[in-house]
């Protein structure tokens, strides 16, 4: 009898047995096998036992499933099947992603287009780009543009437009709310810059007959501060002067504005409210003794710094002092603020947390061996820069937790966006800095020499120069 007909009256008799014999048969001939036989055995079994589990659960309990996933293993879901890709492309799934990271603030589709191929850094390859491909669902393509945007900032991948000219002399103050810049000069002007285009606008000379030494831009208008006394009040649309506030006997060298309510501060060492929409003095608040270096404001409360070695938290609305800070042995240079905790740093080289309440002194950190000129903090950290070319992050409770060196001269400016850290000084160099590690990303070579003013936002870096001619740099990571 040859081989097939021995093999069919095998298969044949299994056939006819029942099927705890077949069982039983199928055990007896398992233990005969040699482990390769095993091997082929399993191998066959595998693709006949696989069940696709997604086709046969509801659509929300498959969804449900995918979402404890990790991106990396939801990724290779939707390469499994049509199937698999439709459930594992869910807007909540990747919502729920895009907010663990703190991207659902690009809800705004902030990122679209991007604003210009990166000419700086690594270059970016075709993979990449092929990200911004419209994905399934609207969160994963967030999450993606989001994920490339945080790649372009790491790798320093940055493209940098035309440098803004027009100041005969050194930029004093600048601000941007992302599509426009406005920044003022000891040439007597304010000029206004459109980000996208790269062009001027407008240029506001007179009335301006001095120095501009500070400015805010809200919507379409925007607050001046001269060295003349007088601040005045600038429909951006039209750049018309609408109002001018006179009362300073001195040069204005600090402002808040938030569209209907001004807060000046002045040589003349007063604190002054005013009224946007009637040009009214509402307030005149006095009480320090030497230079003020500082205002800042949230809400109805401001708080302003001096070389007289104070801090002071005015209340705009009764226009009365309500905390004055003593501790700092040199002028008070950087502060923050909010409901909890007044945080400062001086020229003692000293960064002190008071309570916002009490005005106790809570802790005062000790480590940089220089004037501290610039301050920012989180819900996670404290960051300082100093003249020692340092920048140190601290915990809440005081702990210094890293010593980022990276600089050579003063550090002057910081912007603090979420886990990343933009610091700027002298000798031709910005860092980016991941918080959490403590550790240097990137470093920006393309700017002037010297830096004293900087704004950042997601997607761009605007720096500028307090040398002759003043010029503005915007650098752009989309």
């Amino acid at each position: 009898m040859s081989f097939e007909e021995r093999s069919k009256l095998f298969v044949n008799t299994f056939q006819e047995f029942t099927r705890e014999q077949q069982d039983e048969v199928l055990k007896q001939i398992l233990l005969k096998c040699q482990p390769l036989q095993l091997r082929l055995l399993y191998s066959e079994l595998k693709p006949l036992l696989a069940v696709d589990f997604v086709a046969s659960l509801p659509k929300e309990l498959a969804e449900r499933i995918f979402s404890f996933l990790p991106v990396n293993a939801l990724c290779r879901a939707a390469q499994c099947s049509r199937l698999w890709r439709e459930r594992s492309n869910h807007n909540a799934i990747w919502h729920r992603l895009c907010v663990l990271n703190g991207w659902d603030r690009f809800d705004d589709d902030r990122l679209q287009t991007p604003h210009a191929a990166p000419s700086q850094g690594p270059s970016i390859s075709s993979a990449d780009y092929s990200l911004l491909k419209p994905a399934t669902c609207r969160w994963k393509k967030i999450y993606m543009r989001a994920l490339l945007l945080d790649k372009n900032w790491a790798q320093g991948r940055y493209s940098v437009a035309p440098l803004l000219r027009g100041h005969r002399e050194p930029i004093t103050c600048m601000d941007c709310n992302g599509s426009t810049i406005v920044s003022g000069s000891s040439d007597n002007t304010v000029r206004v810059w459109d980000v996208k285009t790269n062009r001027i606008l407008l240029v506001l000379g007179p009335p301006h007959t001095d120095s501009v030494r500070c400015l805010q831009l809200k919507d379409s208008l925007c607050v001046t501060g001269c060295a003349d006394g007088v601040i005045r009040l600038f429909d951006l649309k039209s750049g018309r002067c609408l109002r001018s506030f006179q009362g300073h006997s001195g040069g204005v060298e600090h402002l808040s504005f938030d569209g209907s309510t001004i807060i000046s501060a002045s040589t003349d060492l007063t604190v002054r409210v005013w009224d946007a929409e009637t040009g009214r003095l509402v307030h005149t608040m006095t009480g320090h003794s030497d230079e003020i270096q500082l205002l800042v404001a949230h809400d109805k409360l401001v708080i302003t710094t001096s070389w007289d070695e104070t801090i002071r938290m005015w209340n705009v609305k009764s226009g009365t002092c309500l905390l004055t800070l003593r501790g700092h042995t040199e002028a008070v240079y950087c502060c923050d603020f909010d409901n909890q905790k007044i945080i400062s740093g001086g020229g003692d080289g000293l960064i002190k947390v008071w309570d916002a309440q009490t005005g106790d002194n809570t802790f005062t950190m000790v480590g940089h061996s220089g004037e501290v000129y610039c301050l920012k903090f989180n819900d996670e950290v404290i960051v300082s820069g100093s003249a020692d070319s340092t920048v140190r992050l601290w915990s809440h409770q005081g702990t210094l937790l890293h010593t980022l060196e990276e600089h050579i001269g003063v550090v002057r400016c910081l912007c603090l966006l979420g886990n990343r850290l933009v610091s700027g000084g002298d000798q031709k160099r910005i860092a980016v800095w991941d918080v959490k590690e403590g550790k240097l990303l990137s470093v920006v070579y393309r700017n002037p020499a010297l830096l004293h003013l900087m704004w950042a936002d997601d997607t761009k870096l605007i720096t500028a120069s307090p040398e002759t001619p003043g010029t503005i740099t915007i650098i752009n990571y989309w």
